[in-house]
């Protein structure tokens, strides 16, 4: 099972601008927090891609998504949780969008009920779009 996980401003976009960008800053910084995840390591593959391509004008791609490919659903379980307490270590903690086979779920807050909400509707119903209130508009 492959999760992605990008990060918002909370305004309905991704954070940041080319130069010095938040969303690139916080999907470093969440792929050493989870590579540093002993039992992460050993579940999942853990890689970093570009979310869009250059800017005219500018080399490379700005990183912004952190891919994580689960063994099984414990490991999601870890993921989340593990997303949950870093979002708690930053001093600003941005929204970050989970997508999983389509369906987006954003976490707001790092609560072990959000995280719990979050299993519960992807463990329930695995393919399905998560409601409205929970779910990016795109």
């Amino acid at each position: 099972m492959e999760v992605n996980l990008a990060f918002s401003d909370g305004t309905g976009g991704t954070a940041g601008v080319r130069g010095n960008d938040p969303a690139t800053e916080h999907a470093t910084s969440l792929h050493r927090w989870l590579a540093a995840d002993p039992e992460l390591r050993r579940l999942a593959a853990i890689s970093t891609r570009s979310g869009r391509s250059p800017d005219q004008g500018h080399m490379g791609d700005a990183l912004e998504i952190v891919n994580v490919v689960l063994s099984n659903s414990i490991a999601l379980a870890s993921l989340i949780t593990a997303v949950a307490a870093w979002r708690r270590t930053r001093p600003h903690p941005p929204q970050v969008r989970l997508e999983r086979d389509g369906a987006v779920i954003t976490l707001h807050d790092g609560s072990p009920e959000a995280v719990e909400e979050i299993l519960r509707i992807w463990n329930a119903h695995p393919g399905l779009v998560p409601a409205p209130a929970d779910r990016d508009s795109e």
